[in-house]
């Protein structure tokens, strides 16, 4: 597969392919920046640019999991949680040995797909913050690193492409500059440490 568009110009292509197919809101820009300082952390431009478009998800569709993560009334409200508490909600006596202290928020996944959730860490130079994976071994959550920005899960989760592991992990080590407790989670091919 040959390069693919990236940032807000994929963001922009994804709406335009969904926008006429569904009903949804979008959150206006003072709205986003209360978010922000909610969260502490700017928003990616290029999930800022999708919560303009759906702040809650529904254009994903039902059968979607963690849709709303960012709020369903009038205006966005985000469930900020940690990874222990996404591990005792994802499996009966649920824990993980993660040491990961950023908080993060949930992103929607289908029912057999891991779990997705934005890191509220740093954000690397392009203003983007990794999303994490959270899969169960009975009762054991193990994160991961599953995409290095907002485009590429939503590219992958929308359906439009189906990306390998080199392109959704693109740049890590750029997050890692910024957050090294990142490192834990990346695999060995992508640590440089």
């Amino acid at each position: 597969m040959g390069k693919i568009e990236r940032g807000v110009a994929l963001v922009e292509r994804i709406i335009e392919r969904i926008a006429p197919h569904v009903r949804v809101k979008g959150a206006p820009a003072g709205a986003l920046d209360r978010l922000e300082s909610e969260l502490m952390v700017e928003l990616p431009p290029t999930l800022r640019r999708f919560l303009e478009f759906d702040f809650t998800f529904a254009s994903f569709g039902q059968r979607w999991r963690g849709r709303g993560r960012f709020g369903m009334g009038a205006s966005p409200r985000p469930r900020v949680t940690s990874l222990r508490r996404l591990a005792a909600a994802m499996t009966e006596e649920g824990w993980t040995s993660s040491r990961l202290r950023h908080r993060v928020v949930r992103l929607p996944n289908l029912p057999s797909d891991p779990w997705n959730c934005l890191y509220l860490g740093e954000a690397r130079a392009d203003g983007e913050l990794p999303i994490l994976g959270l899969v169960n071994d009975e009762t054991t959550v193990l994160p991961f690193f599953r995409y290095s920005a907002f485009d590429l899960y939503l590219v992958e989760q929308s359906g439009l492409v189906a990306l390998r592991e080199p392109l959704r992990l693109d740049d890590v080590e750029s997050h890692l500059v910024h957050n090294p407790e990142l490192s834990s989670v990346v695999p060995d091919e992508y640590n440089p440490g």
